[in-house]
């Protein structure tokens, strides 16, 4: 059985080595024999140590010829937006995004308080992923209250839709607006979907009001390594009193 830490350990250190450029991009890494003569462990704790690698895109496996280095996804520049979005520099809007998924859940606690609503509150989320440049590089979370879903319905359903657009359709129109920004450390399923590896992300909250009532929490999760502001309006954006 691999072993977990040395696994890990491999996985740390070739990615540092592919990082910082020690193995160019096209470039093929070591033979499995040869890694596991440099680790000191067994073929397959260097196989299962690569793994990560794969998943994260920065190597591929070839059939017969090995695992190759791939590019790294460019960095670019993003704006925050008066309105709160987070968008590549020079588009007008996000997009639909990619992996559409929706589902009912219980809401996170710090969408329950985003939402002013109870611990147990469930909500429709609506998830996708967002590639720019040559690789993923958000995470998108739509939150709206059953409540509300139950009244724009197709906000349930997995098919593209402006959401903002349809709640004003249904008498929700978003009249303000509170965003904010931060940053921490990526979780497993984070950076399984973003190929970041131990990258920290941040984490851009947005959320809607109708009047004095919340009816979305917005979630972005984007790479720190890939993306650098060009435009901030600091730690919390007011955009209109809810």
């Amino acid at each position: 059985m691999p072993n977990p830490f040395q696994q890990d350990k491999i996985t740390d250190e070739l990615r540092r080595d592919i990082v910082a450029r020690k193995f160019a991009p096209g470039s093929f890494l070591p033979s499995g024999r040869v890694l596991a003569s440099r680790f000191g462990v067994a073929r397959n704790t260097v196989m299962a140590g690569l793994a990560p690698l794969v998943e994260e895109g920065l190597v591929q496996s070839l059939p017969k010829r090995g695992y190759q280095v791939m590019s790294a996804p460019a960095a670019f520049e993003v704006t925050w937006t008066q309105d709160g979005q987070v968008l590549p520099v020079g588009e007008q809007q996000l997009g639909p995004g990619e992996e559409l998924r929706t589902e009912v859940r219980q809401a996170p606690t710090a969408v329950a308080d985003l939402l002013q609503g109870p611990e147990e509150m469930t909500v429709v989320v609506r998830g996708t992923v967002h590639r720019y440049a040559g690789g993923p590089w958000a995470l998108r979370e739509f939150h709206v209250p059953r409540s509300v879903a139950d009244v724009a319905r197709r906000l349930s359903e997995p098919a593209p839709v402006d959401e903002l657009r349809l709640l004003a359709e249904h008498d929700l129109a978003v009249t303000g607006l509170h965003s904010r920004w931060s940053t921490r450390a990526a979780t497993v399923d984070e950076a399984r979907l973003l190929r970041s590896g131990p990258s920290p992300v941040h984490v851009i909250q947005r959320t809607g009001f109708h009047g004095d009532e919340p009816v979305f929490c917005e979630l972005m999760t984007v790479r720190a390594d890939r993306v650098f502001l060009s435009q901030s309006h600091g730690s919390t954006l007011e955009v209109a009193d809810p």
